[in-house]
């Protein structure tokens, strides 16, 4: 009894051994890796180049006293849109409009002046008729007039320049716009020769973009649209477009007007400027962001970003030849969208290659391409 059962002891024991056995060569057989391949092909591709820029307004306008006083008045809020020829600072009027009465009694004065020696004249004529008088004493006379007569449009450019000031005291916007924050309160002393202005009037209707590119991508974009000529250039390139950023995106296209025609020599770059409406006046003048400049590169291999590898600033991209991943070297273009890559060489129309997670592929192993999910579930109902 105890021999049968040693014996069913020792023949479970072989027959569990042979499974785990059999399982284990199962686990270790080699499973092919799979992966979403890319047949290589030329296309028309659409680059977009991004350059960071600041706006700002065409007009930006300092407002600062043409005369000198205590403010008296402000007649705007800060921020407020106004409309040109609106008021919007007061200063003291009194020593002005005083100034203007002065102004104008000597006006008065000359006047009566002139007239005195006009009549003076006439008398000094009709006695020299008369040979009454000589010729000294009528010049004299004619002198005395010529004299009142100057005396009196002197007044009178005094009192056109009291008017004149007089009318500085009221400050009024030159153009539509936004009033920026105000440095200055009802009761400060200003004056012309002030360091700082009242504040800012800013037009956020038009908007300048300043930006800058290296001399390297300059002379890309002239070879690249066949320019001989920055000018030439500017008619070339196409309308640009504005975000924020917070990722605002202006509605309305720009386009690059005025390249610099020298070089930074502290950083080595050219400086550009991209010109803008704003209607809705959505964005300041000051405003950072970028402005994005599409253009089609015709005839090009493009692929994906994660299809290739970087390993130290050298690319590298699997061709699978043959059913497995051979390790390719390839020269892309130094700019890119930010997920395809321009491939210049290493690649010809035709290649397949690992279209994703080139970074975990090692050189020589087996590659079988990876089924999407419609076309298991298209295989599964066939």
């Amino acid at each position: 009894m105890h021999q049968r059962l040693y014996s069913i002891f020792i023949v479970s024991i072989l027959t569990l051994s042979f499974f785990c056995i059999s399982c284990g060569e199962e686990t270790t057989q080699e499973v092919k890796d799979s992966y979403r391949l890319l047949r290589v092909e030329r296309q028309d591709f659409t680059l977009n180049r991004e350059f960071v820029v600041k706006l700002e307004s065409k007009r930006n306008i300092s407002v600062r006293p043409l005369v000198s006083g205590r403010l008296t008045k402000i007649c705007v809020q800060e921020g407020a849109h106004v409309k040109k020829g609106q008021a919007l600072f007061v200063i003291d009027q009194a020593p002005y409009i005083a100034a203007v009465d002065a102004a104008r009694a000597q006006v008065a004065t000359a006047r009566a002046t002139l007239a005195t020696a006009q009549l003076n004249l006439e008398g000094k004529e009709k006695l020299y008729e008369q040979q009454m008088i000589g010729e000294f004493d009528l010049h004299r006379a004619r002198y005395a007039k010529e004299e009142a007569y100057a005396l009196l449009e002197t007044a009178k450019a005094e009192l056109e320049s009291a008017r004149t000031n007089l009318g500085y005291t009221t400050i009024t916007s030159p153009v539509d716009g936004s009033i920026d924050m105000m440095k200055n309160r009802v009761g400060d002393y200003v004056s012309p020769d002030g360091e700082e202005s009242f504040t800012l009037l800013v037009d956020n209707s038009y908007f300048n973009a300043y930006g800058s590119i290296s001399e390297e991508m300059l002379s890309g974009l002239l070879h690249d649209f066949k320019c001989s000529s920055t000018n030439e250039l500017l008619k070339k390139l196409p309308p640009v477009t504005f975000y924020s950023n917070w990722g605002y995106k202006l509605p309305q296209d720009g386009h690059i007007d005025a390249i610099s025609g020298s070089v930074d020599k502290m950083v080595g770059t050219v400086y550009i400027r991209a010109s803008f409406t704003n209607p809705t006046e959505m964005l300041r003048s000051g405003s950072n962001g970028y402005i994005m400049l599409p253009y089609v590169m015709h005839d090009v291999i493009v692929i994906p970003q994660e299809a290739a590898v970087d390993i130290h600033d050298k690319y590298l991209v699997y061709k699978v030849v043959d059913g497995k991943a051979v390790e390719t070297e390839v020269t892309i273009m130094s700019y890119n969208d930010g997920a395809h890559f321009v491939v210049t060489s290493g690649l010809k129309p035709g290649d397949v290659i690992i279209a994703e997670g080139a970074g975990l592929v090692k050189d020589g192993i087996e590659v079988t391409e990876k089924k999407d999910e419609k076309e298991k579930e298209g295989g599964n109902r066939s």
